[in-house]
């Protein structure tokens, strides 16, 4: 059983209705999506990448996750880095426009020209604590593979 093809099968359902984790049946299913993509994106781009690519539904089910196959190392990055993002955004907008600009990185477009975002909400030195925190997570403090299969296994059904 590969953990990360057991995370990514849930996953791929869930982009049949564009990535909305509703739409798998299960909660357990939804845990393992967001586990999916929790590490890839944090992984490929940090903390704010994962949020601003998924949201707080996927970061609430990434964080359940965790909590239940007892990553507590690593939910408690994620809830660090949350934390920090919630202190610096506006609660009141709708969440794509809360999130739209985390990473104020300027972006290459197909035509070659390079366009700069709006400045990021959150100061410098807390993005520095972010992308430190996800660093952290990239370390895996926890062994997320092992702990989620022990605790999945007898929800997952072809097992191999």
């Amino acid at each position: 059983m590969d953990w990360y093809e057991i995370t990514d099968r849930f996953h791929g359902e869930s982009l049949k209705n564009d990535g909305d984790l509703a739409v798998l049946p299960e909660e357990w299913q939804r845990e393992l999506a967001a586990l999916w993509r929790l590490e890839a994106d944090v992984n490929n781009g940090g903390y704010l990448q994962f949020l601003q690519n998924w949201g707080l539904q996927t970061y609430v089910h990434a964080l359940a996750g965790l909590r239940k196959i007892g990553a507590n190392k690593m939910a408690s990055v994620v809830e660090e880095c949350q934390r920090l993002v919630d202190q610096y955004t506006d609660a009141s907008l709708p969440e794509y426009e809360r999130f739209q600009n985390l990473m104020s990185n300027p972006i290459l477009n197909r035509d070659g020209t390079v366009t700069t975002p709006p400045p990021s909400p959150i100061p410098d030195n807390i993005l520095q604590m972010i992308d430190d925190l996800s660093y952290h997570f990239m370390d895996y403090p926890d062994d997320i593979a092992t702990l989620g299969i022990e605790h999945y296994a007898s929800h997952i059904p072809n097992k191999t």
